[in-house]
């Protein structure tokens, strides 16, 4: 709650802390509590990315948690969760994560849709740049099953092309319920992608989070929050 409050600024007549099923409350869940202990949440997530990371330098919820207009994307695209890290050689280093639930696809909008053939775009020159992409044309995510998860994996690389991270993983976090995501968007999505791209994309489970949080954090107060967790959020 006092990370909520911090973020949102006003807790009194907001749906954002009624612990609902949306991305705004399931990462305060997930993730906030692992601020308690970064030096735990650095073993899961070399875990999760398969090494790295020398430390874990904060946890953010929404992140970039303002508009900027001339910065990244050009848009409001954001993550759900956002990890900064050095890595062991010094780097600096980020892990986004993008928390769905029962979403699936959305329509595209008018002002998304006209940008994606500009060439001077953030869209074009970040996809192409990023070296993730067998077909780096914004065309070839136009579907509404791709639309959203591709933003999110090129919102890392604009912070690279930006000069803010010298290396980044998109984490796309779901429960393997959600047959949108389990069976047709991260199977669709992962066909698209490079060596380098499939290298830094990961499409995690709830189902096979949980049970890796519960080995790293392991005291009564942990072990209570991790089984919350599956009874809250597992079919």
């Amino acid at each position: 709650m006092d990370v909520a409050e911090k973020r949102y600024k006003k807790i009194n007549g907001t749906a954002r802390y009624a612990n609902l099923l949306r991305s705004e409350h399931i990462p305060l869940n997930i993730f906030t509590p692992m601020e308690l202990n970064l030096d735990k949440a650095k073993v899961l997530f070399n875990e999760i990315i398969s090494g790295g990371i020398a430390a874990i330098k904060e946890i953010k919820i929404e992140h970039p948690g303002s508009f900027n207009p001339t910065k990244y994307l050009h848009d409001r695209t954001s993550f759900d969760t956002f990890i900064s890290y050095t890595t062991t050689s010094g780097l600096r280093g980020g892990i986004g994560i993008e928390v769905k639930y029962t979403e699936v696809g959305y329509k595209i909008g008018e002002t998304e849709k006209k940008v994606l053939g500009i060439t001077s775009h953030p869209y074009t020159l970040v996809t192409k740049a990023s070296g993730y992409y067998l077909d780096p044309r914004p065309e070839a995510f136009k579907k509404d099953n791709l639309r959203q998860i591709w933003r999110n994996h090129i919102l890392g690389a604009a912070m690279i092309y930006d000069g803010d991270l010298d290396i980044f993983h998109h984490i796309h976090l779901y429960p393997q319920g959600n047959t949108h995501f389990e069976d047709e968007a991260i199977p669709e999505y992962t066909k698209l992608l490079t060596e380098k791209g499939k290298q830094n994309f990961i499409g995690l489970t709830y189902e096979n989070l949980f049970p890796l949080m519960g080995k790293f954090f392991t005291t009564p107060q942990e072990t209570e929050w991790v089984e919350y967790l599956k009874k809250r959020y597992l079919f």
